[in-house]
């Protein structure tokens, strides 16, 4: 996918959105945004908004002498999603159908982002999710891949939205799964040290991709992940970052798990911003980007 003009804009809702939060420290701000804006007039819009998003966050860092300014927020989100954990794995196994409602519930999840111009309600998308069509339906697919896949791989997304990706996990059930998720910080996406402050990594084997992406660059991953990327029977991808990595993949196992947060991918899917979708890349619609 290539960064279109659109995108710039929002980016940069971004970074006000840390200082409005009070997440870079004030005395810092100014000279983030002149150097933010300096790396924009000379940004190639041919590379990917994940790549463009990872170095401007790489910058940000650097200027702001703050190695994770959304650590303040990840911990609250982790903490709070935690909180629903109990009550909504008690109607997971109450439910017709655990593994379709756990499911729905990690997609529902996928709603607790920072990025720019996300602003969200956790219990009310958890209801409208359960109630919800899927706009792009290969559930039934998928769950018939899980059954069959030898080696599975699933790619995490972001804090507090991991809680949720637990309570799936269980329900699936297969600790040979391999858990993937950011080697570093960047923006809320999760990190090493949210699996293990929430456990997972005692329900799955996990590891990092080897980079600070908001998303999955398989140009830019470690060796190691690569490996185990390309051996997985089957991929399950969380979040529409790693949707932007990896959408033009058409002859992989994955699975796509998100809600659309982007007018430009919902176009290109012919699907309406804020829409949940759980799609195979082996089937239709598969993005042009």
């Amino acid at each position: 996918m290539q960064t279109d003009y659109d995108c710039i804009p929002c980016m940069i809702n971004g970074i006000l959105n840390l200082f409005n939060r009070g997440l870079i420290e004030e005395k810092y701000q100014e000279q983030v945004l002149r150097e933010v804006l300096k790396y924009y007039a000379e940004v190639d819009f041919k590379k990917s908004p994940l790549l463009i998003n990872r170095n401007l966050h790489r910058l940000i860092r650097e200027v702001s002498k703050n190695s994770d300014p959304y650590k303040q927020l990840k911990d609250k989100f982790n903490n709070e999603a935690l909180k629903h954990y109990d009550k909504y794995k008690k109607q997971v196994f109450e439910s017709k159908d655990p593994f379709k409602m756990a499911m729905s519930l990690a997609i529902a999840g996928n709603i607790i982002d920072f990025g720019p111009g996300h602003n969200f309600n956790v219990e009310e998308t958890i209801q409208k999710v359960l109630m919800s069509n899927f706009a792009i339906d290969h559930i039934e697919d998928l769950r018939k891949q899980i059954k069959e896949a030898k080696s599975i791989v699933y790619l995490g997304d972001n804090t507090g939205e991991i809680v949720f990706d637990k309570l799936f996990l269980e329900i699936i059930g297969r600790p040979d799964i391999v858990f993937v998720v950011r080697n570093s910080p960047i923006l809320n996406d999760a990190t090493m040290e949210d699996v293990k402050f929430l456990g997972i990594d005692k329900m799955a084997q996990v590891m990092t991709n080897g980079d600070d992406a908001p998303g999955t660059l398989l140009d830019s991953v470690s060796d190691e992940f690569k490996e185990k990327f390309d051996k997985a029977d089957l991929i399950i991808s969380k979040g529409q970052g790693n949707f932007e990595g990896l959408g033009k993949i058409k002859d992989k196992n994955i699975f796509f798990l998100l809600m659309i947060k982007c007018h430009l991918i919902a176009e290109n899917l012919g699907i309406k911003k804020g829409d949940y979708i759980v799609k195979s890349a082996l089937k239709e619609s598969v993005p042009s980007f």
